[in-house]
């Protein structure tokens, strides 16, 4: 059977308007036009739907039937049909993506007010998880797309440079560093040093760093989250060394941030999907939002 949607709404808008005139004029179509679709329905039923005079069009008993069951799957494809609009519009739809904690912190607030205002039908789920852990998940399709920072060499990955991240030290506000405006990393072999461990993308940055300036350092604490690095510090424990997006914020009450100098040091945030996937419009409308808000920026 081969029924076009063409016969079909032809059919119920002269059953709307018992009036091939009328419904022709309702639709746009030229009443031999409606006529012809109609007949061809009829056709390829093999049943009559409507019974025509010169004064007035009445449904037959099967016409009825169709009438009740054609109504209410004309309305569930033209509400499904809307969805699928809306969703290719970015009007709507959910949005799976990983990040490190540092970035879910720093840059994603920002990003959920300016989705939620842009496009307040889609919903963003947010996984804050180890920067090993956001490749592994979006390698494996889990998440749309992923921002961490590192060496993402997989093959299967497109990956876009973010923006930049520089390296601060982290001290109390009452440690006489805090005076200081800036620090040299030199500078850091005569205190204990906190740091994030090896699930960020940082912790290599920083080894490197200090092993390309000859300065050996006290690695006293390694720990995998910011507020952690932030309580052992706030405890008088060592100092800590943290990209700004790790960083206390400007007004704690306790920390202070400053710069890390001689030299100047960055991480790469990076923006990362499967080559092999196409992002769902929801998905792409975020991407994009990210790469706008944050595109060749610098942090601090």
């Amino acid at each position: 059977m081969n029924v076009a949607l063409r016969q079909l709404r032809a059919f119920l808008a002269v059953a709307r308007r018992g009036s091939f005139s009328r419904a022709a004029e309702d639709i746009g179509a030229s009443q031999s036009a409606l006529s012809l679709s109609v007949r061809q329905l009829e056709t390829e039923l093999g049943l009559k739907l409507l019974d025509r005079t010169t004064r007035q069009v009445s449904l037959t008993a099967v016409g009825e039937t169709l009438v009740a069951t054609g109504s209410r799957l004309i309305d569930e494809l033209d509400a499904t049909l809307r969805e699928l609009r809306d969703i290719g519009q970015q009007r709507r739809g959910r949005v799976v993506m990983a990040c490190v904690p540092s970035v879910a912190r720093g840059l994603m607030p920002k990003c959920v007010e300016y989705c939620a205002e842009k496009w307040p039908n889609v919903a963003l789920s947010i996984n804050d998880i180890a920067a090993s852990e956001v490749v592994r998940k979006v390698s494996l399709g889990e998440m749309e797309f992923g921002l961490a920072s590192g060496d993402i060499s997989s093959a299967e990955l497109e990956v876009h440079p973010l923006m930049e991240d520089p390296f601060r030290l982290v001290c109390r506000r009452d440690d006489p560093w805090a005076a200081k405006s800036s620090i040299a990393w030199a500078q850091l072999s005569s205190r204990r040093l906190l740091m994030l461990n090896n699930t960020s993308g940082s912790q290599q940055v920083v080894e490197t760093t200090l092993k390309r300036i000859g300065t050996r350092v006290e690695v006293f604490l390694e720990l995998a989250q910011p507020s952690s690095i932030h309580a052992m510090v706030e405890a008088k424990l060592g100092v800590a060394v943290v990209p700004e997006l790790a960083a206390p914020r400007h007004d704690d009450p306790v920390l202070a941030t400053r710069r890390l100098t001689k030299p100047d040091v960055t991480r790469t945030i990076l923006l990362f999907r499967r080559k092999d996937r196409s992002l769902s419009p929801a998905a792409a409308a975020v991407w994009a939002a990210l790469i706008q808000l944050y595109g060749g920026k610098k942090t601090g």
